[in-house]
């Protein structure tokens, strides 16, 4: 039974949608190959444990040390079935008489296929026409050298029967198998026709025949449909956009030139510039994707589009901008198949996650989360709501705009132009019989004062501000008008965040700080010995990324979330009916335990998961 299969069975047997299910089992496998990367046990009662096996190098050929572990180790994942589970399948499968095999059994049958690293590997053009592009992208499977009769490829499940037999019968050739990871594969897929050359050879096929000196017109519809060279242009920036894992893609025109930059964790980098006369059949293509008016070019539009990469559905959410050189486009990535990320994946764990679930689970009141726009507030609110959504209570956020769109949820989106703003849709929402609010963001003095009102009168409010840390929304809710005494009485928490970079895992190696980083650290975690001594290390140990193909020499892959969560407790209460100045409410959470942004980075540091750099470039005021 294959992964398809797997989603459509479940749903059949339990009536959930399929995209329910596939988040699901996605955070489900996330969830435990964070816990035994760990080498630690996870035990699921009635059912089994997950847990790992070390190795020895001479089990597995040709292994690189890809995990990060030594040459001469290998740990593998493997799963003990409970006995209540053996006899559950005996029962439902009556044919089900042998032993359920042990797990050293198990992994003798795959122990033989080797890891491969793709990462630094450039594939002869030759040995990539083997393989047809779209084979090796359906299936996810890539050539990689010919010995003899014999052609090696890379897979993500070197198990795959159907597509080994598929590949011997296309290319007339013995198959082996190798085993890498899914950014191996697609760091191969991207050099099937070359990005670069691709663009050239379409930019090239779509260049108006102008007139010296004279602008290209808006072109029409027929001109950029589907199997125009600018749709394909389109199409090609937004794969190779979301193979680079980019949250955004930036299409800049200016005066002799149209730029292409993607934002990839955290960071804008130009990909390529494409000449100014294809801007606008490019920018043309984008709007008839979003059901925008192609002939509108002196007004700001918003739309979205979905399309499927790979078996994944994602999201695009597209904005257009006048400017002195032409429209400006913005297309923000949403990639619906990672789903909801959870709390603790977000990076949010010990005292501030303690802090964060008691507040959270209190059956009235509001959390507020602050921070820089793109710091991931909205992102961190779907966690939270994720954590309290259940059967049995009434959701319904007001957003602007809607980024992810959750069954079970009602979620609604702001339309100022016809005066659907979230003081309004507030009005409405509480008539509704909700349980739990989400609002966007409170921008003005009614929308406080009316999401203050629906805390206090019995339900759960969520909602963002713009402030630098946790202690400055209650002044920030102050300057908007609204009366101490209603925010010490409907406040429960206030969470601070930003986005770090996290060190590549690949190319990730330890140092020994210098003497000022060290008196840097020590000052820091001095404000930790009194309430968290426990987790300051004995030695401090940083980590940095050198450099490969994985994190394109960046050092970095990925982004961590850092932390302050500042709870609105009982002895806080006194401060905010003085009006006391943000300062001075953070120093007295200090005292009561709550751990700053900067504390939380350079924990996360000494951990290795993020650098001093990174802390100190998202910090910094």
């Amino acid at each position: 039974m294959n992964y398809s299969q797997i989603i459509k069975s479940v749903s059949q047997k339990t009536g959930l949608p399929p995209a329910k299910i596939k988040t699901g089992i996605n955070q489900f496998f996330q969830i435990v190959g964070e816990t035994i990367a760990k080498n630690q046990r996870l035990p699921l009662p009635d059912f089994g444990y997950f847990g790992t096996y070390t190795f020895s190098a001479g089990h597995i050929p040709h292994l690189r040390g890809k995990f990060g572990f030594a040459h001469t180790k290998f740990l593998a994942p493997h799963f003990r079935p409970a006995i209540q589970l053996k006899e559950k399948i005996k029962n439902v499968i009556p044919k089900f008489k042998e032993k359920i095999p042990q797990e050293e059994d198990m992994f003798k049958r795959v122990v033989n296929i080797p890891y491969i690293d793709l990462s630094a590997i450039t594939v002869p053009k030759e040995i990539l026409a083997l393989v047809p592009e779209n084979i090796a992208r359906k299936y996810q499977v890539v050539p990689v050298e010919k010995k003899d009769n014999t052609l090696i490829v890379a897979m993500i499940d070197p198990e795959d029967v159907e597509t080994i037999e598929l590949l011997k019968k296309r290319v007339g050739l013995k198959i082996e198998p190798r085993i890498t990871t899914s950014a191996d594969i697609n760091h191969v897929l991207d050099q099937y026709s070359g990005f670069t050359g691709e663009l050239k050879e379409l930019v090239t096929a779509e260049i108006p025949k102008t007139k010296a000196g004279k602008a290209p017109a808006v072109p029409k519809e027929e001109e950029i449909a589907a199997d125009a060279p600018a749709a394909k242009i389109v199409t090609s920036l937004i794969k190779r956009a979301v193979h680079a894992h980019a949250s955004d893609i930036h299409i800049e025109p200016l005066e002799t030139e149209v730029v292409v930059r993607f934002r990839i964790d955290g960071i804008l980098q130009k990909i390529i510039s494409l000449p100014k006369s294809i801007q606008p059949a490019l920018v043309s293509r984008i709007k008839i994707l979003c059901n925008m008016k192609i002939d509108e070019t002196r007004l700001p539009q918003d739309g979205r589009f979905q399309i499927t990469i790979e078996r994944g559905e994602i999201d695009f959410r597209v904005s257009t901008l006048p400017t002195v050189s032409g429209e400006k486009v913005v297309a923000r990535i949403l990639d619906k198949s990672a789903g909801i990320l959870t709390l603790e994946q977000l990076g949010v764990s010990g005292h501030s996650f303690k802090v964060l679930e008691e507040n959270i689970q209190k059956a009235h009141g509001m959390t507020l989360v602050t921070g820089p726009t793109g710091s991931g507030k909205t992102t961190t609110l779907y966690a939270v709501l994720d954590k309290l959504m259940t059967e049995g209570v009434n959701i319904v956020t007001l957003e602007d705009p809607v980024e992810y769109r959750i069954p079970g949820i009602n979620q609604c989106q702001v339309n100022t132009a016809i005066d659907f703003t979230f003081a309004s849709g507030l009005r409405s929402i509480v008539r509704q019989d909700p349980d739990i609010i989400m609002v966007g963001e409170i921008r003005d003095f009614e929308t406080a004062q009316m999401a203050i009102h629906a805390a206090l009168t019995g339900h759960i409010v969520l909602s963002t501000l713009h402030t630098n840390d946790a202690a400055g929304a209650i002044p920030r809710l102050i300057d908007m008008k609204v009366e101490p005494f209603l925010i010490a009485s409907s406040v429960n928490d206030v969470i601070a965040q930003r986005l770090c970079r996290k060190i590549c895992d690949k190319c990730k190696k330890a140092y020994q700080p210098p003497p000022e980083e060290i008196e840097t650290i020590k000052k820091e975690m001095a404000n930790l010995e009194s309430t968290h001594r426990e987790l300051i290390p004995s030695k401090f140990t940083l980590y940095k990324g050198e450099g490969c193909g994985l994190c394109q020499k960046s050092g970095y892959k990925g982004r961590i979330g850092i932390f302050e969560i500042f709870g609105v407790t009982e002895t806080i209460q006194p401060f905010v009916l003085r009006k006391t100045s943000a300062s001075d409410l953070a120093a007295q959470a200090i005292k009561e335990g709550m751990i700053t942004m900067q504390q939380d980075g350079i924990l996360k540091a000494l951990q290795g998961v993020t650098t001093l750099e990174e802390v100190w470039r998202v910090t910094k005021d």
